[in-house]
């Protein structure tokens, strides 16, 4: 087993979960999953704030300072290892809508500010059209300096727990309160990804190690837990952004933390973050997303030479690629060099607001738990909305 990692024994669901404010009880399946609630457009723009205003003072209490960062970047837009990025043509430079703002956080801590966060929307290029993504969402992210894995999973745990308890059976109604009773009361199971092969294996799923957890292994994982968010931990090093520290007792995975709310699914994505430059360098270069990003370069440059003649500046489209692809690894080495000289321990985790707005309450599709759902088929406003074709 990892070092760092509690696992607990499995946890059962108790057959009733009692209401903190009424006499009733829950049918244990409702403890687990989702009500019949149907929130109104008021109460989703309620539950919204409630909940942001609580994470956001709850970071803020625990000494956290916020720090605005770019919305668009010129290389490090992107938090995936698939291409999910769109880009853009900003003044004649190539840009990505940002993904994330990880990277400056961690420029920030580096530069010696110990414990930061910040919020935004992040735009992805996500081809499913389901109860579970989004093309747009509102990310909330932190970084601290000198934080193990265990104080990270205990942190996002303790927030969790901080904004659920914040919620009354008038906003997000009795059923909730009471299914989500058993989250504030009890530990949340922590299990490695080895280990969730194994309890996934025992029920009938055929996973080999690198394969990642999907909808229906995620779901089996917070049944075995007996319908409390799970903490999943240490997964192969290919799965997941080149940042992410190597274990060093077990080089094929990263100490990173995948948790898991019941509905929602995995609703936070966290890690240590590598120190040792050299590691960082290998892990960025030789990963897909730096592929990816080269590939759009070359894209962006050919389409440029072909619509905007006077952006040519007298080159050729592969030349043009070069100069962009070379502008995508030099702000790539201005982030390297941050931890040349100092190989600055931290740690951090990205909050997807809408799937923990989802799972308080307990809401089939995300798509009802924000006011303006877009996906790759449809966008728009309140009073009107364009449906383009899937």
């Amino acid at each position: 087993m990892a070092t760092g990692t509690r696992i607990l024994e499995r946890v059962e669901a108790p057959e009733t979960a009692e209401s903190p404010s009424a006499g009733g009880a829950v049918d244990a399946r409702t403890a687990r999953g989702t009500t019949d609630w149907s929130p109104s457009l008021h109460e989703r723009i309620h539950v919204h704030n409630r909940v942001v205003h609580g994470v956001r003072r709850f970071l803020q209490d625990e000494g956290y300072v916020e720090i605005p960062v770019p919305e668009l970047t010129p290389a490090t837009g992107s938090c995936e290892v698939v291409d999910s990025m769109f880009s853009m043509d900003y003044f004649g430079a190539l840009a990505f809508p940002r993904q994330t703002g990880q990277l400056y956080l961690e420029e920030v801590v580096a530069r010696g500010v110990d414990a930061v966060y910040c919020e935004g929307e992040s735009l992805r290029k996500e081809r499913k059209v389901d109860a579970r993504h989004l093309t747009e969402f509102k990310l909330i992210e932190i970084e601290k300096r000198d934080m193990s894995l265990e104080e990270l999973c205990d942190f996002q745990e303790k927030l969790v727990k901080e904004v659920v308890s914040s919620l009354k059976a008038d906003e997000i109604g009795q059923a909730n309160v009471a299914r989500l009773l058993p989250v504030l009361r009890s530990d949340h199971p922590r299990l490695t990804y080895r280990d969730a092969l194994r309890i996934l294996g025992g029920r009938g799923f055929a996973l080999t190690f690198g394969d990642d957890l999907g909808k229906e292994e995620e779901e089996a994982l917070t049944d075995y837990a007996g319908g409390l968010p799970v903490h999943v931990t240490h997964f192969p090093e290919e799965l997941k952004f080149f940042n992410m520290k190597i274990d060093r007792a077990d080089f094929s995975v990263v100490e990173c933390v995948d948790y898991i709310l019941p509905i929602s699914g995995e609703t936070f994505g966290g890690s240590l973050r590598e120190p040792d430059v050299g590691i960082l360098r290998r892990r960025l270069q030789t990963g897909t997303m730096y592929g990816h990003l080269m590939n759009r370069a070359a894209e962006f440059a050919e389409f440029r030479w072909m619509t905007d003649p006077d952006g040519r500046e007298g080159q050729s489209a592969e030349e043009l690629a070069v100069r962009y692809q070379e502008g995508i690894e030099a702000s790539f080495e201005s982030y390297l060099g941050l931890f040349a000289e100092d190989p600055t321990e931290r740690a951090g985790f990205g909050l997807g607001v809408a799937r923990l707005l989802q799972f308080v309450m307990g809401l089939e599709s995300i798509k009802d738990a924000v006011v303006f759902p877009m996906d790759r088929t449809r966008f728009g406003g309140l009073s009107q909305t364009m449906t383009v074709s899937a």
